[in-house]
């Protein structure tokens, strides 16, 4: 079963986010410190953090990869003829697109694809048997059923994730947690509010607001709530 394709609403998702600096940023920075090696993003989108990678890896061979055609040509024009960056078709829930790789991967970074994909265990195997020895998964994913509505049936997940179901489902892999831990408590409420109580999608104008919060958000997160809830949870697995 291929991943879900991005909807009009996915796209728009996309859009929202790309404008979000101060949030992906902080995202990026909760992530940046387990890169290494030679690097595949998974889901890359329109590029939101493809940028920033390959900003500060710049020696580094990437590849960027989608299931959405149109996002596979627009990276491969936005960073052709650059030879240490390579954009291909990947669907996470078919071994036969791996094979496409030949270098070697010492960090696959999937941020918010998981959940787009119906056999999420056999996604988990196909990663681990790409990455080198000591390589390591860097996994965001959105947390909590509780908070599936109609935002995450409109953005085509098929889930969220407990973090039992999430310890379960890693654990049918042969991957160690290294780190586990929630990211992004305020988003919540808006999501909750939105999604579960007002039946509607989050506009650009929220999007826009939170951004603009994100300084007292870090802070809060960082030394006062210490990473025990979040709307998301990261995961960083070693093979």
């Amino acid at each position: 079963m291929e991943e879900k394709k991005y909807t009009k609403q996915g796209n728009q998702n996309l859009a929202n986010t790309d404008k979000a600096n101060q949030f992906t940023d902080w995202m990026y920075s909760e992530i940046k410190p387990y890169i290494k090696g030679g690097i595949l993003e998974v889901g890359s989108g329109i590029g939101t953090f493809s940028r920033k990678i390959i900003n500060d890896f710049q020696d580094h061979k990437v590849f960027l990869s989608d299931i959405d055609p149109e996002y596979i040509k627009n990276l491969e024009n936005t960073y052709s003829p650059n030879e240490n960056i390579q954009a291909i078709k990947l669907d996470l829930g078919k071994s036969s697109d791996f094979e496409n790789i030949n270098d070697k991967i010492s960090t696959v970074i999937a941020l918010n694809v998981l959940e787009h994909v119906k056999n999420d265990i056999d996604a988990l195997n196909n990663i681990y048997n790409l990455l080198a020895p000591g390589g390591k998964l860097i996994l965001l994913v959105p947390a909590h059923k509780f908070l599936f509505n109609c935002i995450d049936a409109s953005l085509d997940h098929f889930r969220r994730y407990a973090k039992k179901e999430l310890l379960y489902k890693i654990s049918h892999t042969e991957f160690r947690i290294k780190k586990i831990f929630y990211f992004n408590l305020p988003a919540i409420f808006g999501w909750y509010i939105n999604g579960n109580i007002m039946k509607k999608n989050i506009s650009e104008g929220s999007v826009s607001l939170f951004d603009k919060l994100v300084p007292f958000f870090k802070f809060f997160e960082r030394y006062i709530l210490r990473k025990k809830m979040g709307i998301s949870l990261i995961a960083i697995l070693e093979k």
